[in-house]
Parts: C-alpha cells; structure tokens; sequence
C-alpha cells in the first residue's frame, strides 16, 4: 500500500506542478504583452513547493477516498490559501516576490479551472494502467456488498479497489463479481490496508468492539450508516462527552446562503451574456425560417414555495403538440408505459428536425438564462416541473423542492437525464436540496459541460 500510496502522490503533485507553472507561465507572457516585462518565474515558483506541502498535509496527494466535490472543495480552498500567502508575500517583498498583480491574478485563475480536470486525467491515466488506488476489504451483508462493488466500480476515480469481501451471508471462495470471498464478518486480511464496512446490519453486534478488535489491522476504517440511500453528503461528527453524533447542515434554508447563491448565478449569467443571447437570437432566427412560427414558447413550472411561473425555451414541437401526444398516447400502449414512468418518449413524433438537435444538446433552454435573472429559476437546482408531474411527487418531496428554486441543471440532469425514472429524479433532486454547497454547484455545473457535449439519456 506505501509503493501504491507514494506513486500515486507523486504523480498527482506532478500534474498539479505542471499545471501551477504552465499558470505563472502564462501570466508572466500576459505580462510580456501587456507591459514589457520579460517573463520571469524564478520567485513565483515557490508557490509550487508550498503547494505539495499543503497537498501532503490536507490529505490531497493521493486522495484515496475522496469523493469530486470534496477534493474540489479542497484544492480550491488549498489554492485559495496558497496564493493568499503568495500575496501577503508579494506586498512585504515590494514586487520582489511576485513580478505583477497579473501574473498573479490570471495564475490563480489558470490554476484554479484546470486543476480539477488535471488530477482527472492523470488519475485516469494511471487506472488505465492500473496503478491507480489501493486495495480495500468489504464488508457487510450481501445487499451492501453488491452496492459497494457497484459504487467504487463506477466511481474509479475515488481510488478503492475492492480485493476482498468479508461476510456471514457469503460461502468462502464465492465472487461478487470478480471480488472473491475471504471470510465471514470477524475475520481480516493482513495484505489490505484499507477496510470499508456497512454497519446497517451490525444492530445485534458491539460496533466498537468491532472497529476495534475485528478491524483493528487495518489502517483507514470507511464506515457507511446505510449503503442504499443518497441521504446527506455533508455530515460533521461532533463529539458530546462521549456521545457522537453527526451534525447535518441544511444549507439552502439558510437566507445568506440563498442570497450567496442568487448573487453568484445571477453574476455568471451577465458574464457570459455577450456569448449567449446572440447564440439564442441565432437560434430563434433559423427556427424561424423553418416554418414562419414564433421560436419561443413557455410553459407553466411550478416554482419555490409552490408559485407556478412561465419557463421560456426555444420551440422544439410542432403545432397543436399535445394532441399529437393524446393521439399517440391512445394508439400506442406501450408508448402510454414509456410516457407515464418517465414523462416523455424516445421516439417523441412532436419533435422537429431542428428541435431534436436542439434538446440533444440542451440548446432549447438557453432562454431560461432570462428566468433565472428574472429570479424565478437558479442555475442549478431540482428540474422545474409542470403541474401534471408535480402531481405525481409525494407530498413531502414537493414540500422539499418547494424550499428552493428550480434548476437550469442539476444533480437529476447530469446522472442520468431523460433516462432516469421518477423515483431516481426524485432521489437525486431531494439529495441536492438537503446537500447543497457552492462546491456542489461547481461540480454539477462543470458536468453539466460534459452531458451538453456528449450527451448520454438526452432526447
């Protein structure tokens, strides 16, 4: 586990190395252009030891374990703090430390976009050859052994290989998938150092005494409360004497975390103006031309607290669509399954030409940019939905989405979109409500990126 610890470390502080010089880099040839100045990164580089220092210490290098928004909670606030002493460095040094506030500015910003992605690929880069993570034990009844395998085995980049399962209600020498069986629930491993159990099931059993007799030769302990909900991503252990419990913190019914939240969007949304209303007014245009009809139309959403407003999107349907709809719906039984498990069909014959294009790369809902300035919608939060599905939530998930406002995008969009069923959109969208952070609307927004440009379940 140290070889694979130390490797994995290595290479990840060499991307980001890579990544904070090519920043300096370019801030120092914007500096060239700008004022002259040669390019000089002899003092700046110092930013790049203080960084693998901060790494080492914050748990970033190698990050086993790490779910993507907490490291990117992490690397952000490590580069916030970074350059913050950057700066404190460069106003004692009097511009001796640090050539310009550009090069300072313009690294940060290099830094802060492209390290993300960089520690993906150099992550990916290594699972291809499988150098990527260390090896864990799992252990739990049957139902949480399956979902565990199936967690780590989609999310590869949290570095868990599962070696080993460890379980009462498996025979020695089974498989799940192709993890072998190595015992029952009290016994261990000697070559795995990390140990991941569910303790749903361990209610007849002293968890204490399990951690610490049964699991006692593993190094790093992962315990999961209930393997099968996405409950709470945010839980802060807080010990009372003695007692411990797990504080959750329900963000988005905090008013400056809402204002935090709509200052922040609503600033997006005007910086990038100038790129997508002329994209919309292109858009309407040749939807225009196609057939002489008005490009837009807008439809009743319910909003926060239960309010109905009009979401604008660029037509995609032909006239009279819902009775094209009825009439398919009565013809078509199976097309009737389709629509009631998920609200819309694959094979959709409201949909034009040009409006197929458009909703396989979500073009159709730029208009909503002027919703969301208008207050009505967020950048990100749960779909907004007409009052037919609305209907079919139960009482206390409406009562949940009706907290906040609903998305352009959100956690529903980018796992899985049209694919999904009601259930799963339910389950994702009640997860960001009670999860919400800026990191989280970070990470959706940057997947959201990903789903437009290679889209997956759109249609």
């Amino acid at each position: 586990m140290a070889f694979h610890q130390f490797w994995n470390s290595f290479w990840l502080l060499v991307t980001d190395s890579v990544i904070l010089f090519a920043g300096l880099l370019l801030g120092n040839i914007l500096l060239l252009h700008i004022q002259g100045i040669p390019v000089s990164i002899q003092y700046s580089a110092l930013i790049v030891p203080v960084w693998w220092v901060g790494a080492l210490v914050s748990g970033q290098a190698p990050g086993w374990g790490l779910g993507m928004i907490e490291e990117l909670r992490r690397i952000e606030l490590l580069l916030i703090t970074v350059f913050g002493i950057a700066g404190v460095a460069y106003v004692l040094g009097q511009d001796r430390m640090l050539p310009s506030r550009i090069v300072y500015l313009s690294s940060y910003a290099f830094s802060a976009f492209l390290l993300p992605f960089g520690r993906i690929a150099c992550r990916r880069l290594l699972g291809r050859l499988h150098l990527w993570g260390c090896n864990v034990a799992l252990y739990g009844d049957t139902q949480a052994i399956e979902r565990m395998v199936q967690v780590f085995k989609a999310e590869a980049n949290i570095g868990y290989r599962p070696a080993g399962i460890f379980s009462d209600d498996l025979e020695r020498g089974a498989r799940v998938g192709k993890i072998p069986v190595l015992g029952g629930l009290h016994e261990a491993s000697s070559h795995i150092g990390v140990a991941v159990a569910s303790i749903a099931h361990l209610r007849k059993h002293d968890l204490v005494d399990f951690v610490d007799h049964d699991l006692a030769g593993y190094r790093k302990v992962v315990l999961f409360p209930d393997i099968n909900e996405r409950v709470f991503a945010w839980v802060t252990p807080r010990d009372f004497n003695g007692l411990v419990g797990l504080e959750v913190s329900r963000n988005l019914l905090v008013p400056i975390a809402t204002l935090v939240k709509r200052i922040y969007e609503t600033m997006l949304v005007l910086l990038f103006l100038p790129v997508w209303l002329p994209l919309v007014g292109v858009l309407a245009l040749v939807l225009f031309c196609t057939d002489g009809k008005n490009p837009f139309y807008s439809q009743s959403r319910i909003g926060k607290t239960g309010q109905s407003f009009k979401a604008i999107k660029l037509r995609t349907m032909v006239p009279k669509a819902d009775q094209v709809l009825q009439d398919v719906l009565d013809q078509d039984e199976g097309a009737r399954r389709e629509w009631e498990t998920y609200f819309k069909l694959k094979t959709d014959p409201r949909i034009t030409p040009v409006g197929r294009f458009l909703r396989r790369f979500s073009l159709d809902e730029l208009p909503q940019l002027f919703n969301v300035l208008a207050g009505e919608m967020a950048l990100v939060g749960p779909r907004p939905l007409p009052d037919y599905h609305q209907e079919e939530l139960p009482e206390k998930a409406r009562l949940l989405r009706g907290k906040v406002r609903p998305g352009m995008t959100g956690q529903w969009q980018v796992s899985g979109r049209s694919d999904c069923s009601l259930a799963e959109m339910e389950l994702w969208d009640n997860f960001y409500v009670r999860n919400w952070s800026v990191w989280m609307d970070i990470y959706i927004m940057a997947r959201t990126v990903r789903v437009v440009f290679f889209p997956l379940g759109a249609y």
